[in-house]
């Protein structure tokens, strides 16, 4: 997963219309790569209205979080004609995991101290207040409209790139409809996918002994793998998983890995979806690719359905927080089987 770093926002400080605010986060976003989470994106604007001197400071997390949604609305609006558009995601790792990983870059956020008596407020030793931010795991993306797969990789990549990332895209299909015994996970035990998924099921059992699951899928391929297509000598090869990377088409893990970023799976769900059969969550009905599938004999492939392109329709995966909420409000068995989610599912990892 790719964490954003909150960008810089230089402005005058003056007043500022709602159009020029809506066109400094415009520029806020394109500056980030067009992905940006929604916590740098509340700052930015709480940034833009200290600036201008415009910051209420009776303002709850709620009311940015709307001010934001009302700006990204009117960008949108005028976005349309050029067939682009400002997309809310949810990242499949859940809003705990992601939510760690940006809290060393979007911290507490100092704001005046009129703002101290209130629950989403947190007051330091020197009497300077600061906005908690909430636990999240949305995105703001920037996303061409355009109907066509090619197109909407053509406005940053040549033909031959676009080539590759098509082939790129089918090895990770194919490593994600391997199941895995869990042993070959090089740091299963430091993983953050097992480890949430063992503290939800923790909390809906109340029971600590429960044994985690013991098989993973990853849709990730190794960098010594891709590096084996054959129009590219290895350098252009790294630098183009470079560039993909930078644009959060791809990500690059610690292990060395890459998988599917959030601008690939928003922009090319229907085509990942027709092309290799990726499934949907069923909590959400978007593609997910990290989270949890349900393990019974029932529902994984057998080795003669599970080529690509024929993964059989009652798969069942959610993602991390869709998953959570499956088991919380829905029910705890998978609704095709009717066997228990709790116990040996199998890991997105």
């Amino acid at each position: 997963m790719s964490v954003i770093e909150p960008q810089q926002v230089s402005v005058e400080r003056a007043s500022l219309t709602s159009d020029e605010l809506s066109r400094y986060l415009l520029q806020y976003i394109l500056s980030a790569r067009g992905v940006c989470h929604e916590n740098a994106l509340v700052l930015a604007l709480m940034r833009l209205k200290v600036d201008s001197n415009t910051i209420d400071p009776q303002w709850t997390i709620s009311d940015w979080l709307t001010c934001l949604n009302d700006h990204v609305n009117k960008i949108n609006v005028k976005l349309n004609p050029l067939s682009y558009k400002i997309i809310r995601i949810n990242h499949g790792i859940g809003k705990n995991i992601v939510s760690n990983k940006n809290r060393q870059n979007f911290g507490l956020f100092e704001t005046a101290t009129t703002m101290s008596n209130r629950s989403d407020v947190d007051q330091d030793e020197n009497g300077n207040s600061h906005v908690i931010l909430p636990e999240s795991n949305r995105f703001y993306l920037y996303v061409n409209l355009t109907s066509s797969e090619q197109t909407k990789l053509a406005t940053r990549f040549s033909q031959k790139e676009i080539e590759f990332v098509k082939w790129a895209l089918q090895k990770f299909c194919e490593e994600g409809n391997i199941v895995k015994d869990i042993g070959s996970l090089s740091t299963p035990s430091s993983n953050l996918i097992i480890s949430e998924v063992h503290r939800i099921i923790t909390g809906a059992t109340g029971n600590n002994n429960l044994l985690r699951w013991s098989r993973y899928v990853s849709f990730t391929v190794g960098s010594t793998q891709l590096l084996q297509y054959e129009h590219f000598t290895a350098i252009e090869l790294e630098s183009i998983l470079i560039k993909l990377c930078e644009y959060k088409w791809f990500y690059r893990t610690s292990q060395g890995e890459y998988g599917m970023d959030l601008r690939c799976l928003a922009e090319l769900e229907d085509y990942l979806v027709s092309t290799f059969g990726l499934s949907k969550c069923q909590n959400c009905d978007k593609i997910a690719v990290q989270g949890v599938i349900c393990g019974s004999q029932h529902c994984l492939p057998s080795d003669d359905r599970s080529q690509l392109g024929e993964v059989p329709t009652e798969l069942r995966i959610w993602h991390i927080d869709c998953f959570q909420h499956y088991i919380s409000h829905v029910s705890k068995e998978c609704d095709v089987c009717r066997r228990s989610l709790l116990e040996n599912g199998v890991y997105m990892v």
